[in-house]
């Protein structure tokens, strides 16, 4: 495992190119995002997606979808199917630690997809995680290491190291970090309901 020292504030393109690299090469990496530390790799990677799968304890028959960063909200209508309601309040409450679930489109790979045949798409308002995804030049699929509902533990890059060794190729050190779940929305016909609440204020519809 390639451990690399990053400030998740004020991060530089060539610290994080080992990560970028390792993405392109079909590997997961481990790293600080708005909401807490998150196992990442990219969308085109078959390989990545089954590591995280695994990493995560979803199979195929998940409720639980897995999620991708996106850095421009005309992703959302490339990669998810949503009604103008919808769309008017992610576009109103992004970039925010929101994950919105979706019914997915035919540009997500279908290893992507819960059971439903949706996706979760987060836009964060977090400069490493921008800066990942335009290195790598498409969507991170990302998972966090802590689910929503498990009682926070403060994550560190040392356990980290320790655990996920030999699973993760590049571990992303951003120092020590609380984990902070999003809000997640659901989408319920034209309206946004909340699945579970976390750092985001809930949004008025």
């Amino acid at each position: 495992m390639l451990r690399v020292r990053v400030d998740p504030v004020r991060p530089a393109p060539r610290r994080l190119a080992p990560a970028v690299e390792a993405m392109r090469q079909d590997q997961v990496i481990l790293y600080p995002t708005d909401t807490g530390y998150a196992f990442g790799c990219a969308l085109s990677s078959r390989k990545g997606i089954g590591g995280i799968r695994s990493l995560k304890g979803f199979d195929v028959r998940s409720r639980k979808p897995l999620s991708m960063l996106v850095n421009d909200l005309s992703e959302f209508g490339h990669y998810a199917i949503m009604g103008t309601s919808v769309f008017r309040t992610v576009r109103r409450i992004l970039p925010g630690p929101y994950t919105i679930v979706l019914e997915a489109s035919a540009e997500v790979p279908r290893d992507m997809r819960n059971r439903h045949g949706e996706i979760g798409l987060r836009m964060p308002d977090s400069p490493l995680c921008r800066m990942l995804v335009d290195l790598l030049g498409e969507p991170v699929v990302t998972g966090s290491v802590v689910s929503g509902d498990e009682e926070p533990e403060l994550e560190d890059p040392d356990e980290f190291e320790r655990i996920f060794r030999g699973r993760i190729e590049v571990l992303v050190d951003g120092g020590p970090m609380w984990p902070e779940p999003s809000t997640i929305l659901q989408a319920d016909g034209n309206e946004l309901v909340v699945s579970r609440l976390g750092q985001g204020p809930v949004p008025e519809t």
